[in-house]
């Protein structure tokens, strides 16, 4: 299936790609989809960036952040909002 954009791609739960995402810099940066989190009212993807030379067990959660037309994927840094997203994480693990 085709996309439009990245995010489209990200958006549908049934596409199992990998993404490719341009940074501010301009740099292309290829990631595998884990999930997307749905909580209080954010969503949130967690991916793990492919060509970064990071461990292969890195795994990054970023928030969906959505104005108009417009995407962004903003990292989550903040350790207690970290920790519901992969609690969240296991419960969807644990039904698949």
């Amino acid at each position: 299936m085709k996309y439009k954009n990245p995010f489209e791609a990200l958006l549908d739960e049934n596409c199992n790609d990998n993404i490719v995402f341009t940074n501010d810099k301009g740099e292309k940066i290829e990631f595998e989809q884990y999930a997307l989190i749905n909580l209080n009212n954010e969503q949130y993807a967690i991916l793990r960036p492919i060509n970064l030379g990071l461990d292969d067990d890195i795994l990054i959660a970023y928030n969906i952040y959505v104005e108009g037309n417009n995407y962004e994927l903003i990292e989550v840094e903040d350790d207690d909002l970290l920790e519901e997203i992969y609690e969240e994480y296991k419960k969807l693990s644990k039904n698949k």
